[in-house]
């Protein structure tokens, strides 16, 4: 039995890790071959209030003399904090003897860049010493092949838990998306302005001004929450079609992605594989998005919804209005998302996938 040490944000946070992790970890804990212990690091578990950086690096130390693992599972982001954080992790688990593998969860350009005008001596010292790789897209994989690495890199993507759909009916959904006459458009993730909340907002806000039956749910928190109830205030005082209701999980968060015609995610954040857009799918909604992260790699414009230019309201608007006026290809979409998702998606394939990693990286030892 391979016993694996994983490292990642605490379970109850609101992000797209975390989430995976909820819904992957209970079939990994399932499969014979595996022992999982889930380290919870961060702002969140951290001990030492603003000491925890120090004490994530002392619990993973701890934490690695406790399980003794057969594999170390890292889940950096391409980040500042994260790069440092993470990639001490590896190199003291390297030093210790133990194999690492390491799954990048985002991936910001920026810091992209920053890496190569630094020098890459703290990635060939820490990151390159990793005995395999996860990325959420093809680019990804690129550079660190760019950057010197040799030992796999596997593409992967983040999952829908199981739980989460349960009780949906696509067919009841599937029946109402040519009857209803309000087109419902739903924001889900954390609210930062970079993920085009406010964008999606405009776009709702001008077709309204034109006519069109739409309306808008903003759910989610983040930094960007006071801009978001001070546009909803002003420009929709009678609270008729920009609702925002902060963080939603569980029955609620189920319910709005249930009662939802069309997913507008026009982010241009450092994404890797937006969650949200693949639960959105796996609800039947057509997505609006950008071409970010992951979705480059398997996202079909005109057939999975649309993808709009970065802040670009206008062309949110476009895309929105031809599915309020199109309801044939509002349907058509929806079915192609939800069988795709269905398919592609679900929790248990992530961990099987996640499994087979392992016993590949275990047999090179």
């Amino acid at each position: 039995m391979l016993k694996v040490l994983i490292t990642g944000p605490s379970l109850s946070d609101q992000g797209g890790v975390a989430g995976y992790y909820n819904a992957v970890l209970p079939f990994l804990r399932e499969l014979d071959s595996l022992s999982i212990h889930y380290m919870e690091i961060g702002s969140t578990k951290g001990m030492g209030g603003s000491l925890y950086p120090l004490m994530d690096q002392i619990r993973f130390r701890q934490a690695l003399g406790d399980t003794n693992p057969s594999i170390v599972h890292v889940n950096p982001s391409l980040t500042l904090k994260s790069y440092i954080r993470d990639g001490l992790f590896i190199r003291k688990a390297k030093r210790m003897g133990y194999p690492v593998v390491v799954f990048f969860r985002g991936w910001d350009k920026g810091f992209e860049s920053l890496v190569e005008k630094a020098g890459l001596w703290f990635f060939r010292k820490t990151y390159l010493k990793a005995d395999a790789f996860i990325v959420l897209a093809s680019a990804f994989r690129d550079k660190l092949k760019e950057w010197g690495v040799t030992v796999p890199v596997h593409l992967g993507t983040t999952t829908v838990s199981s739980d989460l759909l349960r009780d949906f009916s696509f067919t009841k959904k599937s029946e109402k998306l040519t009857t209803e006459p309000l087109i419902k458009v739903l924001f889900l993730a954390r609210l930062e302005k970079e993920k085009g909340v406010i964008d999606a907002m405009e776009a709702v806000t001008l077709l309204r001004d034109r006519g069109k039956p739409v309306s808008l749910t903003v759910a989610g928190e983040g930094a960007a929450m006071d801009a978001v109830r001070e546009y909803a205030d002003r420009y929709d005082q009678s609270k008729e079609f920009l609702f925002v209701v902060g963080d939603v999980r569980g029955d609620k968060k189920r319910s709005l992605l249930a009662s939802h015609h069309i997913f507008c995610f026009p982010s241009y954040y450092a994404e890797g594989m937006p969650n949200s857009v693949l639960e959105a799918m796996a609800f039947g909604m057509p997505v609006i998005t950008c071409s970010v992260g992951g979705l480059q790699d398997f996202f079909e414009h005109e057939e999975m919804g649309y993808l709009v230019r970065q802040k670009e309201v206008a062309d949110i608007m476009g895309a929105i209005e031809q599915l309020i006026d199109d309801r044939g290809m509002l349907k058509r979409m929806s079915a192609y998302n939800y069988h795709y998702a269905i398919e592609k998606f679900l929790a248990p394939g992530a961990a099987n996938y996640l499994a087979i990693v392992y016993q590949q990286v275990a047999a090179l030892k």
